[in-house]
């Protein structure tokens, strides 16, 4: 299936009555198209635009650690900082600042240089409004709006996704749709990563296990950020300890996510693919062997 190219620039803050700064991290940025109606027509949901005529980017097919999840709640803060970074800098920005914060500044104040041209190759818009995309600095000569682009292996090895993949910025997050051939290929970035060491991959706990009784227990850790959305979620309910968990996803099927599991071929949900004692928690497949199924 092709993807549809539409040209723009990253955009870090705007300025209206105030300066409003967004709050990038690892996998998300804003991205304002050259031209608006490109980018509202992309696919069947409406995209969601700031006062400054921007939309927040969701990167397709991998998941960075959470920065700023739900307010300031965050993963293992170094890897978070870093993954943000790592992604202003393969934009082009060589200057950012921050606005002051008692946990981790967030929220940009200024940034040089300032907007970035860019592009992205999409074809749909996620429940939150935001166009799920590779994502590209710099410039091409392929027409913006073109809805003929069939994007290979290679190229995604080029684009923002790729590169934070190869550098051990973001763990693999594959819904249904993404064609296998992309997501081969972004599995043998993941995998040359965790096989170097890079990044997230020398504090990874997703399979080896982490001890955790309670909410604030998961800012010491890097794993899987769906499986730390999922915990966060579990301890807001109120829940303590860890060894509920399982029964707890079993009972909501919105937070038991339907999965297929590669290695397995078979369909599952996210408890088939989580083990839990009473202090510990772990996945038993790696990321890059589950596609999501989208509710």
């Amino acid at each position: 299936m092709p993807y549809t190219l539409i040209k723009g620039q990253f955009h870090l803050y705007y300025r209206s009555q105030r300066l409003v700064g967004s709050r990038p991290d690892g996998d998300s940025m804003w991205f304002k198209p050259d031209k608006k109606n490109t980018l509202a027509k992309l696919g069947g949901r409406r995209v969601e635009f700031n006062g400054g005529g921007c939309a927040q980017l969701r990167f397709e097919g991998i998941d960075a650690l959470e920065l700023h999840y739900k307010g300031s709640n965050h993963q293992r803060a170094p890897e978070c900082v870093d993954a943000r970074n790592r992604l202003l800098q393969s934009v082009g920005f060589t200057s950012v600042t921050y606005a002051p914060s008692s946990k981790v500044a967030t929220a940009v104040r200024t940034a040089s240089p300032h907007p970035i041209e860019g592009y992205i190759l999409s074809r749909s818009v996620d429940p939150f409004g935001r166009p799920v995309a590779f994502v590209f600095a710099g410039t091409t000569s392929e027409r913006d709006g073109a809805k003929d682009i069939w994007l290979t292996p290679e190229r995604v090895a080029q684009s923002l996704n790729g590169r934070l993949m190869a550098e051990g910025q973001a763990y693999p997050a594959y819904y249904s749709g993404l064609p296998s051939n992309l997501r081969n290929q972004l599995t043998t970035l993941a995998n040359s990563a965790r096989n170097h060491g890079l990044g997230i991959w020398r504090e990874d706990v997703s399979l080896s296990g982490a001890r955790v009784v309670r909410a604030s227990d998961l800012e010491q850790y890097a794993m899987w950020p769906k499986l730390y959305r999922r915990l966060f979620a579990y301890f807001a309910d109120g829940n303590s300890g860890i060894s509920g968990f399982g029964a707890w996803l079993r009972g909501d099927s919105s937070r038991d996510d339907e999965l297929w599991i590669i290695s397995r071929g078979e369909l599952g949900n996210m408890h088939d693919i989580v083990s839990a004692t009473d202090v510990e928690i772990q996945l038993v497949v790696h990321p890059e062997d589950v596609i999501i199924v989208p509710r």
